[in-house]
């Protein structure tokens, strides 16, 4: 809730360009959460290091520290944030509307993360832009049904949609916004992620935590102040 403050700032070890580090991090802006970010890379902590390796055996980012208290994995890290900050619950109570957040959490790792490391990488070729119009088309189809009342994927602001932003963000950093621009539901849908304030009543916006594409070219995190 809006005045409380949890009595240390997290730690989160991960990449600049790599997704799951950024949903952690909008994760903890909507829960109303201090991250102080370390990159893991070449410009900072090695992943072989045994610095590293002490707290994350073997090696994958992204990587949370809560005082002494380590996590690893994105889906572990987003849930323990979702439980730990303030405001509701970025879970959906609902049976069907949960199962469907879970679905769609689902298609954005499983299917949108490998088309988005090729555009990232500059791999991207016809085959990988096709993929993801296809994905995007669908995600079109879903922000249209009216069995959700709301503005985001299951109606209200999920883990869902932030699973999906770092994706969707990647493809207007890499000059490759016709994707979004093109399907109106989908360029409804951003623009409301865009401009959403966090879920813990704090005047933050989740979002200003992505980072811009030098920022990636040079691996560098934002952190996160907002009880400061």
């Amino acid at each position: 809730m809006l005045g409380d403050h949890l009595k240390t700032k997290m730690m989160l070890f991960g990449i600049a360009k790599d997704p799951d580090t950024l949903k952690c991090l909008m994760t903890a802006g909507e829960k109303g959460v201090d991250i102080d970010s370390r990159v893991v890379g070449e410009t900072a902590l090695s992943a072989d290091s045994q610095e590293f390796r002490s707290m994350s055996p073997f090696g994958t980012t992204p990587c949370l520290k809560d005082v002494d208290f380590v996590l690893c994995g994105t889906s572990t890290i987003m849930s323990y944030l979702n439980d730990k900050g303030f405001g509701p619950s970025l879970i959906p109570r609902n049976g069907v509307a949960r199962a469907i957040h879970y679905q769609w959490s689902e298609l954005a790792t499983q299917h949108a993360a490998p088309q988005i490391a090729k555009l990232i990488s500059g791999d991207a070729d016809e085959t990988t832009v096709a993929a993801l119009a296809a994905l995007l088309d669908a995600l079109d189809v879903q922000l249209q049904d009216n069995r959700y009342r709301g503005d985001f994927i299951v109606g209200e602001y999920s883990l869902a949609d932030i699973h999906w932003a770092p994706y969707v963000h990647c493809c207007e950093i890499t000059g490759k916004g016709d994707l979004i621009s093109s399907r109106a539901a989908v360029k409804s849908w951003w623009d409301k992620v865009k401009a959403h304030k966090s879920t813990s009543k704090e005047n933050y916006i989740a979002y200003d935590v992505l980072p811009t594409i030098d920022e990636i070219k040079a691996n560098e995190l934002r952190s996160i102040t907002i009880n400061a």
